[in-house]
């Protein structure tokens, strides 16, 4: 799951004091093994002072798996696309990210992508054949053959209902 999953969710829809239900059913997920996060997405999630931060600290065992040897493959294999695919200022910012990481873990173990990102249409640079612009996740798992959803998707294949 994309780092965007719980801060959207915790800045805007699903606040702590106002859907307590929507984090347990999360934690119990992911006590589960049925959702995770690579590493990364703990790092941009984890340094701020605030209850998401809090909370997946709490949840960092649970949760948030180190990338393994078949994800690192699954990374250059990606990192190698956007260098021929995307202009060189827009990969530089997307394999510094957690992004690149999450789809990684997905292609690497046939697992779904959870984000809130879309689908942008691309257009070629004014200088070259790249593509310009920045690099989003659902383009990317369409090139690599990696489904996505987004939130609201994964709580209906959840069956998750809030009363």
């Amino acid at each position: 799951m994309d780092a965007n999953v719980y801060i959207e969710a915790h800045r805007r829809y699903y606040a702590f004091d106002i859907a307590p239900g929507f984090w347990d059913a999360f934690s119990d997920w992911a006590a589960q093994g049925i959702i995770l996060s690579p590493l990364p997405i703990y790092d941009e999630i984890a340094h701020t002072k605030d209850q998401l931060a809090e909370w997946a600290k709490a949840h960092k065992e649970s949760l948030f798996v180190t990338p393994d040897e078949s994800t690192v493959t699954a990374y250059s294999e990606i990192a190698d696309l956007a260098v021929r695919h995307y202009e060189p200022q827009h990969v530089q910012v997307f394999l510094k990210g957690a992004d690149p990481w999450v789809i990684a873990y997905a292609k690497a173990h046939d697992f779904v992508v959870v984000t809130m990102e879309s689908l942008k249409a691309e257009q070629p640079s004014k200088k070259s054949s790249l593509i310009a612009g920045e690099i989003k996740i659902p383009n990317i798992c369409q090139r690599i053959e990696v489904k996505f959803i987004n939130t609201f998707d994964l709580l209906r294949v959840l069956r998750l209902t809030l009363r």
